[in-house]
């Protein structure tokens, strides 16, 4: 239970100007679902928000449509047009990245269970049915190519997958000394449910699927060591024997 996505494909290629350029023919405005609609753990699968703040005030970044600014800006430039392009783009002005919100009032907790070897044992038991009856191995550069050719099937496949990952993660009994671990696979659906997310959207912002991959990746490579920490100190703590998984 150590790993739930397959990250070995996470860096897209190609060029970063053919990016663009899609991106400016593709480009739609995107009107997110406003949080206030959705119930405490629907919240939690909102998309990962990267937010610029100008003129005091916080937005959402479309990269597809900042690229347009920059290209232009790069035309009446004296610089050379690719030097003052890569140059733009690394600067693209990210202030703040959101994740969704943890709903951990709706995590079902076990205070003080009676028998807490049993509790424990029994709930890891209850995480790796979860996982594995809702595997998702992702091929990011494969998914990358569907989506930017409207090829959404495999995607929303994945997404449902994923959904009832998260949605289950909530109708498990967790003892309270698990709850950071739970944390962590809560937070790993949402990340994984974010990244589809914006596959399913690559038409309105094409610019943003590599930035996201990896975003994904170090999301989850934060993740990984910490959630291995919390599962060690329950291993040692009651005595448990884990087989490795293929």
């Amino acid at each position: 239970m150590r790993k739930f996505i397959n990250t070995k494909n996470i860096i897209i290629g190609g060029s970063i100007l053919g990016i663009i350029i899609v991106g400016i023919i593709l480009y739609i405005i995107f009107r997110p679902q406003e949080s206030e609609e959705l119930n405490p753990i629907d919240q939690g699968l909102l998309p990962i928000r990267i937010i610029q703040i100008r003129e005091g005030k916080e937005q959402d970044i479309n990269f597809t449509e900042l690229s347009a600014a920059l290209i232009a800006n790069a035309l009446i430039s004296e610089k050379q047009f690719d030097k003052q392009v890569q140059e733009d783009i690394q600067n693209l002005g990210i202030d703040r990245i959101d994740l969704p919100p943890m709903p951990t009032d709706q995590i079902k907790t076990i205070e003080n269970p009676s028998n807490p070897q049993e509790a424990i044992e029994k709930y890891l038991k209850d995480v790796y049915t979860v996982f594995k009856d809702n595997t998702i191995q992702l091929d990011v550069n494969q998914l990358t190519e569907e989506a930017l050719e409207g090829k959404t099937q495999n995607i929303q496949s994945l997404l449902k997958t994923n959904t009832s990952l998260y949605r289950t993660l909530f109708t498990i009994e967790v003892p309270s000394e698990a709850l950071t671990l739970h944390k962590s696979y809560i937070r790993i659906a949402q990340i994984q449910n974010s990244f589809l997310l914006g596959l399913l959207n690559a038409t309105e912002d094409p610019m943003r699927l590599d930035i996201n991959s990896k975003i994904t990746l170090s999301l989850l490579q934060q993740i990984d060591v910490p959630m291995k920490e919390e599962l060690q100190k329950l291993r040692q703590k009651y005595n448990l024997i884990y087989q490795k998984q293929s």
